[in-house]
């Protein structure tokens, strides 16, 4: 049976306390809250040198005599305080950490895996069961990937076969819609380090010209290119917001140039 402290025995010392420091301030006067902070301190040593009953040492002592060499020192580091999440492993062999939406790879053999993130201020631990297969400094760029080259499988061959993606494909795909959707394929491709951790990009921008049609979704690539910002959100913003919509309109008001047109010398 574990053994609870004695209520009123606990109770008792707090009266004392109350007795020999609360009360002793009742009748003074403080014009500052440190002065009243070394004033309770002066009652607390007062407090623990006192005897506690006839022929009984004082707190002090039996904190210095007894518990005191028992401590051991702290520990050189500030605790860093541990958090956990659960992600699967996606098919470009990362992991996602949902609270900084950034990416961690992890060997490929674990695709649609299960895992858990143990993770804190500097480091990002990913683990199956009790094995560690993984472990990264912790990075807080958004949509950003931390990839170890021994985690990839060789030139990412198996990738390509079981999965069917490769930069021809997307750029096919993207060549449908017209210039404007190729250009942006190309940068969102040519934004990573490996260009397959751009596959989860291009299959957004895939899904986006599948939902608003090859039009809308040329004119959005138009409105990105302009504005210099060439990535999945961008062109999905655009569209949800109808900005391609007005790009049609400015397309159609410029006159493109060819031999027929007369220059300013025709009418001198």
């Amino acid at each position: 049976m574990l053994h609870k402290p004695d209520k009123p025995s606990v109770e008792k010392h707090v009266h004392i306390s109350y007795l020999r420091i609360y009360a002793r301030l009742r009748d003074e006067e403080f014009s500052s809250l440190s002065s009243l902070n070394r004033r309770v301190r002066e009652l607390l040593d007062a407090h623990n040198d006192c005897s506690r009953s006839r022929g009984v040492e004082s707190r002090r002592n039996v904190f210095l005599c007894s518990e005191r060499p028992l401590l051991t020192p702290l520990p050189p580091e500030p605790y860093i305080p541990k958090h956990k999440t659960r992600a699967k492993v996606q098919k470009n062999y990362h992991v996602e950490l949902g609270e900084d939406k950034h990416f961690y790879s992890v060997p490929y053999r674990y695709i649609g895996q299960q895992t858990t993130l143990i993770y804190d201020g500097k480091e990002v631990e990913v683990y199956i069961g009790m094995e560690r297969i993984a472990v990264h400094s912790r990075d807080f760029r958004q949509w950003g990937y931390s990839t170890h080259p021994e985690h990839m499988p060789a030139a990412h061959l198996h990738y390509r076969q079981t999965q069917g993606f490769t930069k021809d494909y997307f750029q096919s795909i993207a060549r449908k819609a017209g210039d404007s959707s190729s250009e942006v394929f190309e940068r969102v491709m040519n934004a990573k380090k490996f260009v397959e951790q751009s596959y989860n990009a291009c299959l957004g921008l895939k899904r986006l010209m599948e939902q608003y049609g090859d039009e809308r979704f040329e004119n959005a690539c138009y409105r990105a290119l302009e504005s210099g910002w060439t990535s999945y959100g961008s062109v999905h913003n655009i569209l949800k917001n109808g900005m391609d919509k007005t790009v049609a309109a400015e397309k159609a008001t410029l006159i493109p140039f060819h031999e027929n047109i007369r220059g300013a010398n025709e009418y001198q």
